[in-house]
């Protein structure tokens, strides 16, 4: 089968289409998947630039990268009740190592694929698997009737998280803050700041008069965390105010030894400290649990709210399955100035 390799850390011009890649073969609780689309995300980059080699390292080189796809099923072990050979289906890496989507097929455990409804097309059920995924599971931080602030608006995550605030989690208001403004106006953000701009959105008009519920931080670093306890624009916790990160103080961190995860570590403890002692002041703090629970049943719920046209994916841009537009596709994810997801297309449906 053909499939994209890379021969090295930070070595994107080794990256090529090999083709005949050996194709792997089913085994019990895992579906044989003809690849049609895979989708970039920060993680693929990470593993790529070497940085993150504790919890990212490929098993060998040359590695097939790639963690997100969409595709159809083609063989199922003999014990499969669920799936079977036709189905569509996107599919998440197993956290947290992304490899083995770029190829023209790819062995998936079950626990990790969704079936998709034939009205999504293979191209945008491939941005739901990490993406889709991670801005529905933030629901369970929401509560109906929320003022809430979504902070990196417009990446692979937030173009779905803000549609799905008010389409799916009950939210009365939504404050986007990105770089992108029509696009996030477009994904139902009531108002936004523009980043760009050097506008702060602690200082928005509408927060000080009735602060926000909910701070939802896409990005990281301490600056919004740090402006959540000490501006007037989130609620104190004693008043139901909320501020919940993916990120921590660096969105990209290096993580090759286990002392290197120790200063992350332990700035999440010190926020979550500060925050259990100044309540009056200071909204809750939490991190996000991400792609570990529910995995089916939350794209599925993505999947189907796409099928219904509630919610759409934005695509950045398509690539083919070639080894230069590959490395273009790299590059610009790389380059973290896009919006929405960047996707290869791998093959036709």
């Amino acid at each position: 089968m053909k499939a994209c390799t890379i021969a090295g850390y930070e070595d994107l011009e080794s990256l090529k289409i090999e083709p005949d890649y050996p194709k792997p073969s089913v085994e019990p609780e895992t579906l044989l998947i003809r690849t049609c689309a895979a989708s970039l995300a920060p993680g693929d980059v990470r593993v790529l630039s070497g940085h993150t080699t504790l919890m990212q390292a490929p098993k060998r080189f040359p590695y097939v990268p790639g963690g997100d796809s969409s595709g159809v099923v083609v063989e199922v072990h003999s014990a499969e009740a669920r799936f079977r050979a036709g189905d569509r289906v996107t599919c998440l890496f197993p956290e947290p190592r992304p490899f083995e989507a770029l190829a023209e097929f790819r062995l998936v455990s079950t626990k990790l694929c969704a079936k998709m409804p034939d009205s999504v097309s293979m191209v945008d059920a491939a941005t739901v698997p990490s993406s889709g995924l991670t801005a529905y599971s933030f629901k369970e931080h929401v509560r109906p009737g929320d003022r809430v602030v979504v902070v990196n608006a417009c990446g692979g995550v937030g173009c779905f998280l803000l549609q799905l605030l008010k389409q799916d989690f009950g939210a009365s208001y939504v404050l986007a803050v990105t770089g992108n403004v029509e696009l996030a106006s477009s994904l139902g953000a009531d108002e936004v700041v523009d980043r760009n701009s050097g506008a702060n959105w602690w200082e928005h008009p509408s927060l000080q008069t009735d602060p926000a519920d909910l701070v939802l931080d896409l990005y990281g670093t301490a600056t919004h965390w740090n402006a959540s306890c000490t501006s007037a624009a989130v609620k104190p916790a004693r008043r139901g105010g909320r501020f919940v990160c993916i990120g921590l103080e660096n969105p990209w961190p290096k993580v090759k030894y286990f002392w290197d995860a120790v200063p992350i570590l332990s700035s999440f403890l010190r926020r979550n400290l500060y925050s259990a002692f100044h309540k009056s002041s200071c909204p809750t703090h939490a991190g996000h649990s991400g792609l570990k629970t529910e995995i089916q049943q939350r794209s599925e719920a993505v999947l189907r709210l796409m099928g219904e046209g509630k919610v759409r994916s934005v695509v950045a841009q398509e690539f083919p399955f070639d080894a230069e537009s590959l490395r273009e596709a790299f590059r610009m994810q790389m380059a973290r100035r896009h919006s929405g997801k960047v996707v290869i297309r791998v093959s036709s449906e």
